[in-house]
């Protein structure tokens, strides 16, 4: 097992043996981070679990903001039956580690894996500013059964864009959904309502 401090001596040592003027420290960082992430998926592959996640705890350790660390050791503590552990390391990321709409959906779909719908919601609603960030909100959103506010991050995702043939079916499916949802929850005065006002004042006796 390696030392905790490990990934920070490898970037030191990295930018002692650059000229002072052109050590770029968090590039060091990230690509540090990058290899022990490298050989975290190798591990994995290998079936070495633990030392994977050791791997990816060191991915973080050099980069703090090392979303695929992060991912990582969140899903093998997650697969070992340690859920809290797997979204404490999720929530405490900084917003560094999810600077595009790529990094927040994949964050947001992991939180919506441990059970946390709400805060991956909350995380593209705040920040989603893209398509791709818009579709991902539709999609969680209606997992939820929250369908108006999918049918309007579905919109914004052709307004903004994505004038697919995938996308515009999408806001059909979802305006369906939203509408029937409102029904449910709104049932329509008319015919209906006066059927059941009739049948709630019958009395059982024959009108002839």
């Amino acid at each position: 097992m390696r030392s905790p401090l490990s990934a920070l001596l490898l970037v030191a040592g990295a930018a002692a043996a650059q000229p002072l003027a052109s050590t770029d420290l968090p590039a060091l960082r990230r690509e540090v981070a990058a290899v022990h992430v490298a050989q975290a998926r190798a591990e994995e592959r290998a079936g070495r679990t633990l030392d994977a996640e050791d791997s990816y705890r060191q991915a973080l350790l050099a980069d703090p903001a090392c979303l695929d660390g992060a991912l990582g050791e969140a899903r093998l503590l997650r697969d070992r039956g340690r859920p809290a552990e797997a979204l404490a390391r999720l929530t405490h990321l900084g917003p560094d580690a999810t600077p595009d709409d790529d990094a927040r959906v994949r964050l947001a779909d992991a939180l919506a894996g441990l059970g946390r719908p709400g805060d991956a919601l909350a995380l593209l609603r705040v920040h989603a500013d893209t398509p791709a960030g818009w579709h991902a909100l539709a999609r969680l959103a209606a997992h939820e059964g929250a369908f108006p506010e999918a049918l309007a991050a579905a919109r914004r995702a052709v307004d903004g864009g994505d004038h697919g043939r995938d996308a515009r079916l999408a806001v059909r499916a979802l305006g369906q959904l939203a509408a029937e949802s409102d029904c449910v929850r709104h049932p329509p005065a008319g015919p209906r309502t006066a059927l059941r006002d009739i049948l709630a004042r019958d009395d059982g006796s024959d009108p002839r």
